[in-house]
């Protein structure tokens, strides 16, 4: 076959086999004109050439007779074809067409077609697909036809082409002329990340524009004021009022310059009605978000949840996380989820950018309040409380094959399931488990912890008590957590192992358990709830260690010390101890940096007031406990 593609000009549908997956538009109507199994295809400006064809081999015998009619004759009539790619939602084909000779045959179409490139030999793909009566028969007579085919963002521009036909669809289906052409000149050509959500949407523009290379300049206009806001290549903008807003990009190369508007592009709607996807941040000045459909944070896309916000989610809808996601409140203002009705939680998704959840207030769902699979994740300092599940995820944390999950300075409490785990249920995951209070949850089988399918998390000075159901923690299929500096009572067994073995030290246990420093006694709580399960509440009981806790200063000596300088406590919150020194006094002080791990960099300042008159040591430490590095402060 010719490589000349300028003089071919396609009339190749392909079956459900073929490059775009399923059939090309008008298929069977095509094959039916021909009366073959195949649709053929034709190549105009002299060329003669064997006919492929698709499902029945060669389609040269179909054809040649229709070919052999009118490839001696004259056209009678001429046609310039342009495709303009003003915008990524559509590309507009216009054919003008004069009337040079003739026409007696009727039942006349024009056709506007796409084409795409097949192979490097095929180029005739077609792809999209429009006709309308030709009515044009005197010489001299003239007319535009034009269409807006919808944009496949997977197109790439040179392999596109448009095609304009004039053919009858009476008889032989005689073709009376044919015209092609591709892209030619720049185009200005943009898409976005997202084009609707709340106040604070966030909108990555990207720039599409052809040819990719040879552009030296961009401007943006983001509202459609005609200032033109930003010369990025790939601009961010923030839409803080509610409104719709036309959007302008203009391009040049030097030369030429070419620019597109997207009128109503972007929609900033109001926070009572939210669905679809997530961009931007949200902050208290717009709470409360109210969620009343499925959404979700695509990859690419980030979303800011700030202190004192309020989201409802509502419906049973989920709201789930693939891209960037940062809601940290603070000591001073929570974040809170929660729902009017019913809602499924938060849905972490094969998510690999460094997420934060922190300061929050998490209840009401139904399936599970924090789902996290393949996907990197800090939870920390959060209240997770009044969640419920009938499946075997745990209401409260539900983690799948991920590692990089770090669970800290955690309230877990009054939380209920109908089937295996009552607070937080591991599947092929080993997170870091921290200073959490687990407490007054209820499920069948385990009260707090659910580990299988090789499950050895770390579980460091956590308060496991008074939850409710025939064990506190069920392993089975491999997983052996190792417990340290905890604090695990109840009145029903601890452990239930399928192929697991626990390695718990320096621990308070329940009915004890073997193990380098574990102790089996009353931690003695300031004031713990009166007993078992979530008809108790463990939000509101103190779960600190009085003065002659037996776990004071029980924990791993080899632990970090407590920030009174004092042996680790056992459980998630210690007993600080006034400790007098001889002079010179030399003070203890514990700085956490949160999230922990943070992403990039973090900042720690202080200050003295008075003098050095020794060397001042700063310690590093990760969650894990280990030293990171050491500095020293000269006297001054």
């Amino acid at each position: 076959m010719a490589n000349n593609f300028d003089n071919f000009i396609p009339l190749f549908w392909q079956s459900t086999s073929g490059y775009i997956g399923m059939p090309s538009p008008n298929y069977s109507t095509r094959g039916g004109m021909y009366g073959v199994s195949g649709i053929p295809h034709a190549r105009f400006g002299g060329y003669i050439s064997e006919v492929g064809g698709m499902g029945s081999g060669s389609m040269y015998n179909y054809y040649l007779p229709h070919y052999n009619t009118l490839n001696a004759q004259d056209s009678p009539l001429s046609i310039d074809i342009t495709m303009d790619v003003a915008s990524k939602s559509t590309i507009d084909v216009q054919a003008d067409v004069e009337v040079t000779g003739n026409i007696t045959t009727t039942n006349n179409k024009l056709i506007l077609l796409l084409t795409y490139k097949y192979t490097d030999d095929y180029t005739c793909a077609v792809v999209a697909y429009h006709d309308e009566n030709f009515n044009l028969t005197t010489i001299g007579q003239t007319g535009s036809f034009s269409y807006s085919f919808t944009y496949n963002p997977d197109w790439i521009l040179p392999d596109l082409k448009a095609v304009a036909i004039v053919q009858t669809f009476s008889s032989n289906y005689k073709i009376h002329q044919a015209a092609t052409c591709g892209v030619n000149g720049i185009f200005s050509i943009f898409s976005s990340n997202i084009q609707s959500g709340p106040p604070q949407l966030g909108v990555q523009f990207y720039n599409e524009s052809y040819p990719d290379t040879g552009i030296v300049s961009y401007e943006w206009d983001f509202d459609g004021d005609g200032t033109w806001d930003s010369t990025e290549e790939n601009p961010y903008h923030l839409y803080d009022t509610i409104g719709t807003y036309d959007v302008a990009l203009r391009i040049s190369d030097g030369i030429e310059t070419a620019t597109t508007t997207a009128e109503d592009y972007i929609t900033v709607t109001s926070t009572s009605n939210i669905s679809g996807e997530l961009s931007g941040v949200w902050t208290e000045a717009y709470s409360p978000y109210i969620i009343m459909d499925d959404v979700t944070l695509p990859d690419g896309n980030h979303l800011e949840i700030g202190p004192n916000v309020e989201i409802h989610t509502n419906n049973g809808s989920k709201i789930t996380v693939e891209g960037y996601f940062q809601a940290l409140g603070n000591d001073r203002g929570n974040i809170v989820f929660t729902t009017d009705n019913t809602w499924s939680g938060l849905y972490f998704f094969n998510n690999d950018f460094e997420n934060s959840l922190g300061f929050a207030q998490i209840t009401g769902s139904i399936d599970c309040a924090i789902d996290i699979y393949n996907s990197r994740v800090v939870v920390g300092h959060n209240t997770i409380y009044e969640n419920s599940t009938t499946s075997q995820k745990g209401p409260a944390i539900n983690v799948r094959n991920t590692d990089d999950v770090l669970l800290e300075w955690n309230l877990i409490s009054n939380n209920t399931s109908t089937s295996l785990c009552g607070a937080i249920s591991l599947d092929n995951a080993s997170p870091l488990i921290a200073r959490n209070i687990i407490v007054n949850n209820q499920a069948v089988y385990s009260g707090a912890f659910s580990m299988k399918n090789a499950s050895c998390p770390e579980l460091i000075n956590n308060t496991v008590a008074n939850n409710l159901a025939s064990y506190i923690f069920y392993l089975f299929s491999g997983s052996n957590p190792i417990v340290e500096n905890s604090i695990i009572r109840n009145t029903s067994d601890v452990f239930i192992n399928f192929s697991s073995t626990p390695y718990v030290t320096y621990s308070d246990v329940s009915g004890g358990y073997t193990g380098t420093g574990n102790i089996d006694e009353n931690p003695l709580f300031v004031a713990p709830t009166a007993g078992d399960g979530p008809t108790y509440n463990g939000l509101t009981a103190d779960w600190g260690l009085q003065e002659t806790s037996p776990c004071i200063d029980a924990g791993n000596p080899a632990s970090p010390h407590d920030p009174d300088g004092t042996i680790a406590d056992m459980g998630a919150l210690y007993y600080h101890q006034n400790i007098s020194v001889d002079d010179p006094e030399v003070s203890d002080m514990t700085i956490r940096s949160y999230p922990n791990p943070f992403a990039a960099e973090t900042t720690i300042s202080f200050y003295s007031n008075a003098n050095l008159h020794e060397l001042g040591h700063i310690t590093i430490y990760n969650i894990k406990g280990e030293m990171v590095k050491t500095l020293e402060l000269e006297a001054s």
